[in-house]
């Protein structure tokens, strides 16, 4: 994968976890009562998931010369 597309990639997973998370505290999910609290549990798990993940997208481990020194 490309840089260029796995950074807008990665931009757009924070994004998305971003809107999803604002969706959880500040909307409709509030009267959600019994078994659906839990997965309004598990959408906030996963809106901090992708927001916590996508700067693996935008930022890679390796250099821009596309070799590793070390071992």
């Amino acid at each position: 994968m490309s840089q260029g597309l796995r950074r807008i990639s990665g931009l757009t997973v924070l994004v998305a976890g971003i809107a999803l998370g604002a969706w959880v505290v500040f909307g409709a999910p509030h009267h959600w009562h019994g078994a659906k609290a839990l997965g309004r549990l598990a959408l906030g798990l996963g809106a901090m998931a992708m927001v916590s993940g996508s700067p693996r997208l935008i930022f890679p481990d390796t250099p821009q010369g596309g070799h590793r020194t070390g071992t």
